[in-house]
């Protein structure tokens, strides 16, 4: 079973406009193209001559830019610093229309930074500038404000869990009071370590190697995807998983089900250039799907679309509309 072209078009139809509020580390990837010819006289490395330069939302930002992208309305809440990055991030964010109203200055740190070095198409290295840890309890006090106005307009909320400091517990405790008060969904993509923030949510998105780490269990194999699954679920009471597989699609457990087994979404990626930011897309794409109100088959095939769009592209991307529409068509064409 898989969405066809018009089901396709009829949900992306109805995700527009639609308000998704999301929670998270706001950062800047930078991206820093080059040629690659010799290697350092210095130490046995390669010398990349840098070409080209190119910078994008990073983390929940990210986030919020495939909502956007897919036609929903994000409402950001997160933090940065009024320096270089975070002046950057504000104008990337101005510049795709997102709202900054859910943002909260924070002081005690610089705004998140991935530099990645990409040479004839192959990313050769990562440099991380962020200091993790907890936020000052002014800070806390103004995300979950931002959190209680955002939700009072939003029909999901998205978590994305970067593990630098904005999901924390105090954080999570509001999460849950709002979202329980006003019966609304809320998603997570998250970082095993702060396993127990996530606690009672709607559904979570790990990818196999955070599953094997949520049940400390395998999660290769589609047995072991399922044990694993059943643990991950039972554990911390959520009412369904999404388990992001690679080549091998997606395995979601889903209310309706009997999570005997969970149902399989094959691979919708034809060309893989760069994973970069595809959980983002995924996660994106399903939260703004069930605003819409599709269930969660539909919003699971249509996440599995727009990331084998994103995954073509190098670097952190997005997918729109027309290149899901267009993906379908190329898929229905073979």
């Amino acid at each position: 079973m898989r969405l066809d072209r018009a089901q396709a078009e009829s949900l992306l139809r109805r995700m527009e406009g639609r308000k998704v509020a999301v929670l998270g580390d706001v950062m800047l990837d930078e991206y820093l193209f080059g040629e690659v010819s010799r290697i350092s006289p210095e130490a046995p490395v390669p010398i990349v001559r840098v070409v080209r330069e190119h910078a994008v939302l990073g983390g929940a930002a990210n986030v919020a830019a495939n909502l956007k992208a897919l036609g929903a309305e994000p409402l950001l809440i997160g933090t940065l610093q009024k320096d270089v990055a975070g002046d950057r991030v504000l104008g990337l964010l101005g510049r795709l229309g997102i709202s900054i109203s859910g943002l909260v200055l924070d002081a005690s740190r610089p705004t998140i930074i991935k530099t990645r070095v990409i040479g004839q198409q192959q990313q050769m290295l990562r440099i991380d500038r962020e200091e993790a840890g907890p936020r000052e309890a002014a800070v806390l006090l103004g995300l979950k404000d931002r959190l209680d106005r955002a939700l009072g307009e939003a029909s999901a909320l998205i978590v994305s869990d970067y593990a630098k400091g904005a999901v924390n517990e105090s954080v999570m405790e509001a999460v849950r009071e709002f979202c329980t008060a006003r019966n609304l969904p809320w998603i997570v993509d998250p970082k095993p370590a702060h396993k127990a923030l996530y606690r009672g949510a709607t559904l979570m998105t790990p990818n196999t190697k955070e599953a094997s780490e949520l049940a400390h269990a395998p999660a290769r194999t589609d047995a072991e995807v399922a044990e694993a699954g059943r643990a991950i679920m039972a554990e911390l009471g959520l009412r369904g998983l999404l388990v992001t597989r690679s080549e091998r699609g997606m395995a979601l457990f889903a209310p309706d089900g009997d999570h005997a087994a969970p149902w399989m979404v094959p691979t919708e990626a034809r060309e893989v250039f760069d994973v970069s930011g595809a959980g983002d897309t995924v996660i994106a794409a399903f939260g703004a799907a069930v605003a819409a109100g599709a269930d969660w088959r539909e919003a699971a095939m249509l996440a599995n679309a727009a990331a084998g769009v994103v995954v073509a592209k190098v670097g952190t991307a997005t997918a729109t509309p027309a290149e899901i529409l267009a993906h379908y068509h190329e898929q229905e064409a073979n």
